[in-house]
């Protein structure tokens, strides 16, 4: 332990991202199986007052985004890039293990605040009544976290582009590195805004400045702007190194190389070009003019032909491939088919009427977290899976991965299906109760029982790895899902099967 906490090499510090973003990813669970269990009924149920059930909101959600969905995309890339691109380590070794020490400095001051003006810190609210020091330490907390995702991604991009083997072009690395290398550049153009604007919310909240108070001839919306200009984008830079995992995972488990290499390359490319000209499709509500609104709509849809690229991709490759649905294949495929709810649900939400209709309803919290838990969780637990015996020398047990991978496909489709439907029949997000008439009480109930499978499904999935880790079958290292794979004997010069 010693050891590993105090090294700054590359598979060092990213197993630290990856078990940091774990425990982030049960405790934020077990806040959101808090939410729905509140949510069962109309009424006070478990929490006692909405105060509370708004500081648990806001925590769980901050917590999911900047540490788990973060720290394990930084994780797995830390662990595996600088293999795959013939370098000993990340090109700064040291700001590396900084980067993720400033992780748990984050997460502390969000956990120990837990500020109640949920992830988005809207003003006016966030500036003229949010309690503080609570407020103060989530606005240092996200500081910290986005400097440390800045310190990351220069890393990355300086460890790939300067690092890596000079026998080795960039159109011949993994799709993986490039996801990685497009990701650390999304997050450098679109950090800043958001840095900036946590200053100003933070000035303002001192009575010193008024950017956002309207008091002071300042423009709440102006706040939103900035924020949707990081966040936006920022949901493609979660998105993208699950969809490189995935095509890490895809050509291994189908036995078949992947069917077009440079749309990989050119959807990721249009993908990070696209996700910074979307940022106002949030705010149709907030009384932008028709034609402002137009420009956001096409500029939402035109996500679509990128994803579809990557969509069309991993089904060409599975096509007609040997295809091997161990654990790590199940969740991309399933991910593969969230995602395309997810997708589907959005594509419709682009369009202005509806999104009158359903916006800040419980459809836009659907479609969110289809995204978040189907496609990118999937793709991450997927990939973990894959490298649990290159980490630990041992086989998790394939069984209970594929028990683990029922509970979760079932938990999610139930919890987040409904939740659109519940968002049609007019439920508001972020809310601590609701109208108690039955279509409203039966759909919540449904969702929350999807919650709790999906919560057992967790708890399946880190009890598997855990023990496994220290008694699990040894792997086979040379192949250890027994996929028949070529190797290549550098000592005999000759391939062996």
């Amino acid at each position: 332990m010693w050891e590993i906490l105090f090294s700054t090499h590359h598979t060092d510090v990213g197993l630290l991202y990856i078990v940091l973003s774990l425990v982030a990813l049960m405790i934020g669970g077990a806040l959101a199986l808090v939410i729905r269990t509140e949510l069962f009924l109309p009424g006070a149920q478990i929490i006692t007052d909405p105060n509370t059930f708004h500081r648990i909101f806001t925590t769980h959600g901050t917590n999911m985004l900047f540490l788990w969905l973060l720290p394990f995309a930084s994780g797995v890339g830390n662990y595996l890039i600088p293999i795959m691109i013939r370098y000993k380590d990340m090109a700064w070794p040291k700001l590396n293990a900084v980067a993720f020490w400033m992780t748990p400095v984050g997460m502390a001051l969000v956990w120990l605040g837990m500020a109640d003006f949920t992830w988005y810190a809207t003003p006016p609210y966030s500036i003229l009544r949010a309690p503080g020091p609570a407020a103060e330490m989530w606005i240092f907390g996200i500081k910290i976290l986005g400097l440390g995702s800045i310190l990351g991604a220069i890393n990355f991009i300086v460890t790939i582009l300067k690092m890596k083997h000079p026998d080795m072009p960039l159109m011949k690395t993994s799709l993986f590195v490039w996801a990685t290398l497009v990701t650390s550049i999304m997050i450098l153009v679109a950090m800043p805004t958001f840095a900036a604007a946590l200053i100003m919310l933070f000035t303002d909240r001192l009575g010193v400045t008024g950017f956002f108070n309207p008091n002071m001839g300042g423009d709440p919306i102006a706040y939103q702007h900035l924020f949707w200009f990081t966040f936006h984008p920022e949901v493609y830079i979660f998105a993208i190194p699950a969809i490189g995992m995935m095509y890490e995972l895809i050509p291994k488990f189908s036995r078949k190389p992947i069917f077009s290499y440079q749309s990989g390359v050119t959807a990721f490319i249009v993908l990070a070009i696209v996700a910074f000209s979307s940022w106002a499709h949030h705010m149709y509500a907030t009384g932008m003019n028709f034609t402002e609104k137009t420009v956001f709509m096409v500029g939402t849809l035109a996500a679509v032909p990128g994803s579809a690229m990557h969509v069309f991709n991993f089904i060409a490759t599975m096509w007609g491939g040997r295809i091997r649905f161990a654990t790590p294949m199940s969740f991309v495929v399933g991910g593969l088919v969230l995602f395309f709810y997810a997708g589907a649900g959005g594509v419709v939400n682009a369009q202005m009427p509806l999104d009158f209709l359903t916006h800040d309803s419980y459809w836009v919290v659907g479609h969110f977290h289809l995204f978040v838990m189907g496609l990118i969780s999937f793709g991450f637990i997927g990939m973990l899976h894959y490298i649990f015996p290159l980490i630990t020398g041992r086989m998790y047990n394939e069984r209970v991965g594929m028990i683990t991978f029922w509970l979760l496909f079932v938990g999610v489709s139930v919890v987040f299906l409904t939740q659109h439907v519940l968002g049609l029949y007019g439920q508001p997000r972020r809310v601590f109760d609701y109208v108690p008439v039955e279509p409203l009480i039966v759909m919540n109930q449904i969702s929350t029982v999807g919650a709790w499978i999906t919560g057992i499904g967790s708890a399946v999935l880190i009890g598997n790895l855990i023990y496994s880790s220290a008694k699990g079958k040894p792997a086979n290292m040379r192949d250890p899902f027994q996929l028949g794979e070529v190797y290549y004997d550098q000592t005999r010069k000759e391939p062996h099967h």
